[in-house]
């Protein structure tokens, strides 16, 4: 699903990406942090494009938008909905063939009942590619080395169209 963000998007997701980045930087600069950045992006493009994938899922699913600044970071948990976390994995590679994976660094990482995954696909177009639970994830894992050491990926097809992210959660609740 593509979703189209407006200038208003655009603007509210570089405003938090800066808010982030000021944080972080005064949390480095302090030592109250480390930066495991693997990337040869800047800190901001890594948050900007994090915060345009959540700013896309928001809008797809109805949810409200997580913008608390906290110290040390998220706690890998981007969203709350329907009593339900949400980590939503967004890539800048939008042109990678497929297969395309959700990533984690760890399984550990894995923190959320669910993972979203999405990919930039220009300056105000967000692909969500879909969503995985955690079992489902752990069921489906391959581990991979991209160059920086081992990583802990399901390949894509194994993801679920987010307009049935609802019927998940309900599923869940219910079962």
């Amino acid at each position: 699903m593509d979703i189209d963000l407006t200038a208003q998007d655009l603007i509210l997701a570089a405003h938090h990406a800066a808010l982030i980045e000021g944080v972080k930087s005064y949390q480095l600069s302090k030592n109250a942090v480390r930066n495991n950045r693997i990337s040869n992006q800047g800190d901001f493009a890594i948050h900007y494009a994090g915060m345009l994938g959540e700013v896309a899922v928001a809008k797809a699913i109805g949810a409200p938008l997580r913008t608390d600044l906290t110290i040390g970071g998220d706690g890998n948990v981007d969203m709350i909905y329907c009593g339900q976390t949400i980590q939503i994995k967004t890539s800048t590679h939008s042109t990678t063939p497929p297969p395309r994976f959700i990533i984690f660094n760890s399984v550990e990482e894995f923190v959320t009942d669910w993972a979203v995954s999405c990919s930039i696909q220009g300056a105000s177009k967000v692909r969500i590619h879909g969503f995985v639970s955690k079992r489902k994830f752990a069921a489906n894992i391959a581990t991979y080395d991209f160059g920086y050491g081992i990583r802990y990926c399901m390949d894509e097809k194994h993801l679920s169209p987010i307009n049935r992210l609802n019927e998940a959660i309900n599923g869940v609740k219910n079962g």
